[in-house]
């Protein structure tokens, strides 16, 4: 049952926020972390002594400013339930401001893996030897192989991977479908050769050598489940601390990094080439499962390799920016 959390209101807003949250609440929404927001608002609204409840650009000044060591995710929430109250307000009659500001989101760092480290990598996932004999842990360890290709090859999420069926995946043709992937997209993903080669040979090894029985391509330690993208996640940890080049590095990279790389890997070739990315962004976000473009190249602005591959191509620069003549 969902848990509900009321905060004691006071200030001058403070009927009009209680009927706002029960109206969410009676559509459907849970409303508890808006609801500490007003809360805040609440607050924020009784120590600046505001006797009416009118929004102004003035008022909410303060409000709309970052905090100390504030996020930027915290800060559009803060933003986002004045946005909301000041609507509601002014349906009620009360002429208010209603603040558009948006912030942005906060960079998360990265670490995509090059050439070297992803050699060094693969390496300790092909040559893992489970600790214990056991079936379960013996099969698992052929499964990681694939796994981990799927992300880097693919540019597949993890989830995606985790719950993939035995009936999404054709194996003549080589495609993979994605049913209800992020935001509720399907889509369809092409697998290289090289990789189909592997995954076909893994097929014939679960049914034919072990005689495995599950819907899922990749079995968990229990065929009626699938392997947990936790376990992805422990299991990647480990392969990546047997790396020489994880004692050097201060980011340490997540199975999400090599979806990254995936697509770091496919633009910088297609800029090598000559080819124009304008049009390759297209088709490569709905590959990836994005809803634009420019979800796709969020991807790419934040790693710094990035930027080597654009200079190298850059006919531009030279022409509009002439050398330092030396006196």
């Amino acid at each position: 049952m969902t848990e509900y959390r009321d905060y004691p209101y006071s200030s001058v807003l403070a009927p009009f926020i209680q009927d706002y949250v029960a109206e969410k609440r009676a559509l459907g929404y849970i409303y508890n972390v808006k609801g500490y927001q007003l809360f805040r608002l609440d607050q924020y609204w009784n120590d600046n002594g505001y006797k009416d409840a009118a929004f102004t650009p003035e008022r909410l000044d303060a409000w709309m400013c970052s905090l100390p060591g504030e996020s930027k995710s915290s800060q559009n929430s803060r933003i986002g339930a004045a946005r909301g109250i000041a609507r509601y307000l002014n349906t009620h009659g009360i002429k208010c401001y209603v603040p558009t500001l948006y912030v942005g989101k906060d960079q998360k760092q990265i670490h995509v893996m090059d050439k070297t480290e992803l050699a060094e990598f693969f390496s300790a996932v092909d040559s893992y030897q489970p600790k214990t004999h056991k079936p379960c842990d013996l099969r698992m360890a052929n499964e990681y192989p694939i796994i981990f290709r799927l992300f880097y090859c693919c540019g597949m999420r993890n989830d995606e991977v985790c719950e993939l069926r035995k009936t999404d995946i054709d194996l003549e043709n080589g495609i993979v479908t994605i049913y209800d992937g992020k935001k509720h997209r399907d889509r369809l993903v092409y697998l290289p050769e090289d990789l189909l080669t592997l995954i076909r040979k893994y097929c014939r090894y679960l049914e034919k050598d072990l005689g495995v029985k599950s819907e899922w391509l990749f079995p968990g330690r229990f065929l009626k489940e699938h392997v947990l993208k936790t376990s992805i996640d422990r299991n990647f940890r480990d392969f990546w601390n047997k790396t020489e080049a994880s004692k050097h590095c201060d980011k340490r990279p997540t199975p999400h990094s090599l979806r990254h790389g995936f697509v770091v890997d496919r633009i910088n070739n297609w800029i090598l080439a000559g080819i124009d990315i304008n049009v390759m962004f297209v088709y490569l976000s709905k590959y990836l499962g994005h809803k634009d473009p420019d979800e796709s190249f969020y991807y790419y602005h934040l790693v710094r390799e990035a930027y080597d591959i654009i200079k190298q191509r850059d006919t531009v620069t030279k022409d509009v920016i002439p050398e330092v003549r030396r006196r």
